[in-house]
């Protein structure tokens, strides 16, 4: 079939035009193509998203960001959020006791386990992706408001956790412990500068032997990358523990013990009263010799707090 002058003018036009980024319609190099997973449209390597839950390539049209962290996801993944919804009671006790002891986990698991069951439970307040979870069914929960008297309930929730993945390893457990006007982030570095690598790995503590995500660093108390982050405005985060799940639950129950000694060891000290080597002191002999306490004598201890 003989092809028109006119359709062979129109085909060299086309051949021609060459083909824009979707999102700032700047030309596309071949070489520096993208296309994105959902719409399938093309776009420059500076205009692509990546999810940060399953690394998906994503356009400006297509992204979603999350408020609680500022991350791009895909809408598939940031479906798997909810945001922190604190008990009013919970919060309403802490507040009316100055000088109670509360602790909040977050709980990072890098592999598939049971969502609805961690999701539903009455001391999960959220959960959320996290970038440093590569697995796509990871997820990340945070604790509601803790007292002692959770102490046998959170434990029992770690240890009925068990990931499947291949490196359930990646996952970190992070706590948060209430500020006072006493609790400083100084003063927690010392506490954990005083543990021994030993002391350290009984507690599910990493910074002795690996702290890529929580290097002690004294003076430097803020970031996702220090033992001790002192940017939160209620908590100090201690940012050293390895993920808490059934094979670190044991852990869980003498770290939480040795966090509740250590907070009341510097509420009952003004400031300025302990020197660094009273503090690490302290600290070492408490991670030795911290017993596993039973419901009654927490109860009791909650009541002098009160």
């Amino acid at each position: 079939m003989n092809m028109t002058n006119d359709s062979k003018t129109t085909d060299a036009v086309n051949d021609e035009t060459p083909r824009v980024c979707s999102c700032c319609d700047e030309p596309l190099r071949e070489d520096k193509t993208e296309h994105c997973a959902v719409c399938k449209g093309s776009m420059c390597a500076d205009c692509r998203y990546s999810c940060e839950n399953c690394g998906d390539i994503l356009c400006g049209d297509c992204v979603r960001w999350s408020d609680q962290d500022d991350c791009a996801y895909c809408a598939n993944c940031l479906s798997e959020s909810k945001a922190p919804a604190y008990s009013p009671e919970r919060q309403r006790i802490m507040d009316s006791h100055e000088h109670m002891f509360t602790v909040g986990l977050e709980i990072e698991i890098n592999g598939g386990h049971d969502h609805d069951k961690l999701k539903n439970h009455p001391l999960i307040a959220g959960y959320c992706t996290d970038g440093s979870l590569y697995h796509r069914d990871g997820l990340e929960y945070q604790t509601d408001i803790l007292f002692t008297t959770d102490f046998d309930a959170i434990n029992k929730l770690v240890e009925s956790i068990h990931c499947y993945g291949d490196e359930p390893e990646r996952a970190g457990g992070h706590m948060h412990v209430r500020r006072t006007r006493r609790q400083t982030p100084s003063r927690w570095y010392w506490a954990l500068k005083g543990l021994s690598d030993r002391q350290a790995r009984n507690l599910n503590m990493r910074h002795t032997y690996y702290n890529r995500w929580c290097e002690l660093r004294h003076g430097d108390y803020s970031g996702k990358d220090t033992a001790v982050n002192d940017t939160h405005a209620d908590t100090i985060e201690l940012r050293t523990f390895a993920r808490w799940d059934d094979t670190t639950a044991t852990r869980l129950a003498v770290a939480l013990e040795w966090a509740h000694h250590m907070w009341r060891y510097f509420e009952s000290h003004e400031l300025y009263q302990l020197k660094t080597a009273d503090i690490m002191r302290e600290s070492a002999r408490s991670a030795y010799a911290t017993p596993r306490t039973t419901p009654a004598m927490r109860l009791a201890t909650s009541r002098k707090e009160n």
